[in-house]
C-alpha cells in the first residue's frame, strides 16, 4: 500500500475513533465520519466494505492497543505498587481520551453475543495471571488485606472505569461541566490509588490541609 493510501487509511480510522469513541456519536453514519475526515465517503467504502466492517476494525484496533498496553505495564520490572499506579494512570488517561468507548464495548456485546469471546478472550493472557506472583507478596507483608488476583483486578477495573460508564448520571448530579468531570476523574487516579494501598500515588506530592487558626 502506498504511503499515501496507507495516510488516507489512518486518517479515516483516527477520525472514526474520535466520532464513536471520543464524541459518543455512536450512530454516526459513513457520510459524516466523511465530512470530519474531509474525505469523499466513497474512499470509506474503499477501505471498509461496510460501516459495520470499519466498526469491528476500530474496535479490534483499541483492544490490541489497551492488552498490549496492560501486557506492557504489568510484566515491566517495575515494583508491584508504581506497576499498579501507572495501569491505574493509563485506563484513566484512556477513559478521558476515548470517554464512550466502554459504554460502547458493552453494547457491542449485547447487541453481538458471538463477539463476546473474541473482545475479552484475545490470546488468553489474563492480567490476573500477570500481577498474581506480586500480589501474594504484597499480601504476605502486610501492604493490603487478602484478596484473589481475580478481585483485585475487576475492583481496580471498576474503579477507573465506572465513573465513565456512568459520567452523564454523575455529572447531573454533582453539577458538574465537562472540564471539572475531566479534573475529577484525574483526581481519581489519586484516590484510586489510596483506595488500594492507603498511601500516596508515587510520585505526588499530596496537599495538606492547613491547619485551623485558634
Amino acid at each position: 500500500m502506498h504511503e499515501e493510501s496507507v495516510h488516507t487509511e489512518n486518517l479515516i480510522k483516527d477520525t472514526a475513533k474520535r466520532v464513536f469513541f471520543q464524541k459518543g456519536r455512536l450512530k454516526a453514519t459513513t457520510q459524516e465520519i466523511a465530512d470530519e475526515a474531509g474525505v469523499n465517503r466513497a474512499l470509506i467504502h474503499y477501505y471498509f466494505r461496510s460501516r459495520e466492517q470499519m466498526l469491528d476494525i476500530l474496535l479490534d484496533e483499541v483492544i490490541r492497543e489497551k492488552k498490549a498496553k496492560m501486557v506492557e505495564i504489568l510484566s515491566s520490572s517495575l515494583p508491584f505498587k508504581e506497576k499498579i499506579a501507572q495501569y491505574i494512570s493509563y485506563l484513566v488517561d484512556r477513559g478521558i481520551n476515548y470517554p464512550h468507548l466502554e459504554n460502547f464495548i458493552i453494547s457491542e456485546i449485547a447487541r453481538r453475543p458471538e463477539k463476546r469471546e473474541i473482545i475479552c478472550a484475545r490470546d488468553g493472557v489474563k492480567s490476573s495471571d500477570l500481577i498474581k506472583k506480586e500480589l501474594h507478596e504484597e499480601i504476605e507483608r502486610g501492604g493490603i488485606a487478602m484478596i484473589t488476583p481475580e478481585h483485585f483486578m475487576i475492583n481496580l477495573s471498576s474503579l477507573c472505569n465506572y465513573p465513565l460508564l456512568a459520567k452523564s448520571i454523575f455529572q447531573t448530579v454533582h453539577g458538574m461541566t465537562d472540564a471539572s468531570y475531566k479534573k475529577f476523574l484525574l483526581d481519581r487516579k489519586q484516590v484510586i490509588f489510596r483506595t488500594i494501598f492507603n498511601e500516596a500515588l508515587p510520585g505526588v506530592q499530596e496537599k495538606k490541609a492547613n491547619p485551623q487558626s485558634k
